[in-house]
């Protein structure tokens, strides 16, 4: 018998509860009681243990500041002696879809595409990739949309489950020398082609776009979302692409050239199928860049549920890339040493961080029970890691309204943000200890988000 979704729904809840309890036992009263045993042999271990996680949180936020300040860079786009100077190509534009979740969505995003963006000379096409457990009304309302506008192609890829599927076989017929790739929801700028093309002519082969919340005003979570939204696009992306010339393809708003793209495809077994196709791009020689101009709306989560599971399928992702790619990261002749550094930070270092840094509290649990007395350790070091640090998220939510996209969220937002930040930072490093719980044990869930129109 099938069971009814809101039964689903808090089944699941209670299944991460449980792990959150898990994660908790291992990672709190665990360490706690390891820290507590080994201070009780060995007193100057605290000490020690203490400065070593302050020092991984300092270097945390010594990135964050670097990447912060280097965004106010006046660097803008200068066609290199590279650059071939050609006409934008015939582009496709792939846009997937699992069509129960996201029927409120399509038909607006569809339409931008068809009758909003700037068309190259040779026209475009547009595949609609889409997976369905069975047949939905819009079907043919889409069948209508399509033999009103020849350029829209229904392309079911039957028996697929998974938006790698989707997009593998959309890839397989899709006929232009640019490939641009949307999720449902996105709203793409008209000038999108343009701005991307010139990226590409000069030898790129990727380039991603900036992608900006547009329903920040429904709830608390998409509130913090969208900032949290201009602080990735807008400040950290662009940052390392100016410092590093490299960047990431970040699942949609992205430009491939064809030739990149068929070569390296989608695996259905990652989780995050944008960072691991980046990752053998890049391994295999491909060259990204991220251009903030490029601007595309979508829909945040709005609820903390929906925001949970999107969250920890991202931080899984990354963790099975993390152990996949990063001694190869290392190996390859691709990137130079600085390139290596920045993927090093994005990979084994992210997990290293969300697990260290999450001891803070556990040692200090340790101590007080170690001195009988509740009391902070505190030093100039530690005094000035504290402020250091604390003042990282806040400054980049500074940096990320003068930075921001039209039209801007009002300041109140940022306002918002810069409050919640550190309690917001915490609840998703919860989520990647969590993730990391599921892929040691094999869990692997794709819970899809549910569209709702904005």
């Amino acid at each position: 018998m099938k069971q009814h979704p809101a039964n689903l729904i808090s089944q699941r809840s209670t299944q991460e509860a449980f792990k959150v309890f898990e994660v908790f036992a291992v990672m709190v009263v665990g360490a706690t009681s390891f820290f507590y045993l080994v201070s009780i042999l060995w007193p100057g271990s605290l000490s020690i243990s203490y400065h070593i996680v302050v020092s991984f949180l300092l270097f945390q936020a010594a990135l964050s500041y670097w990447y912060t300040l280097s965004v106010f860079n006046p660097k803008r786009f200068v066609a290199l002696p590279s650059a071939e100077h050609k006409e934008i190509p015939r582009t496709t534009f792939i846009v997937t879809a699992y069509l129960p979740n996201e029927i409120a969505v399509i038909e607006e995003s569809l339409m931008n595409i068809l009758q909003n963006i700037e068309r190259p000379q040779d026209g475009v096409e547009v595949i609609l990739a889409y997976n369905t457990p069975h047949m939905e009304p819009l079907e043919l309302a889409l069948r209508d949309l399509a033999l009103r506008w020849p350029q829209l192609i229904l392309a079911n890829a039957y028996n697929s489950r998974s938006k790698s599927e989707n997009l593998n076989y959309a890839i397989n017929i899709a006929s232009g020398k640019m490939i641009a790739l949307l999720d449902a929801d996105h709203l793409v700028a008209p000038d999108c082609l343009r701005r991307a093309w010139r990226w590409l002519d000069e030898g790129y082969d990727v380039v991603q776009g900036r992608c900006r919340v547009r329903n920040i005003h429904d709830s608390f979570v998409s509130r913090l979302v969208g900032v949290e939204f201009e602080i990735i696009y807008g400040i950290q992306h662009p940052s390392k692409s100016i410092i590093f010339d490299t960047s990431l393809f970040g699942g949609s708003n992205g430009y491939w050239k064809s030739t990149a793209l068929k070569s390296v495809r989608f695996l259905e077994s990652m989780l995050t199928e944008d960072i691991d196709s980046t990752l053998r791009g890049v391994l295999s020689g491909c060259r990204f860049v991220h251009d903030r101009s490029i601007v595309s709306s979508e829909l945040a989560p709005v609820t903390w549920s929906g925001f949970w599971a999107q969250r920890k399928r991202w931080a899984q992702g990354w963790f099975q890339c993390s152990v996949r790619y990063q001694g190869r990261i290392w190996a390859t002749r691709y990137l130079n040493l600085r390139q290596k550094f920045i993927w090093t930070t994005l990979l084994s270092w992210r997990v290293l961080y969300d697990i260290v840094g999450s001891l803070l509290f556990p040692i200090l649990f340790a101590f007080w029970l170690y001195r009988g007395t509740v009391a902070f350790p505190m030093n100039h070091y530690i005094a000035f890691a504290l402020v250091f640090t604390l003042f990282s998220g806040p400054l980049q939510a500074i940096a990320a309204c003068k930075n921001a996209s039209r039209p801007r969220a009002p300041l109140t937002h940022y306002l918002f943000y810069f409050i919640f930040v550190w309690p917001y930072t915490i609840y998703k490093i919860i989520i990647h200890l969590v993730a990391i719980r599921d892929e040691l044990t094999g869990e692997r869930i794709w819970v899809v988000s549910k569209r709702k129109a904005r």
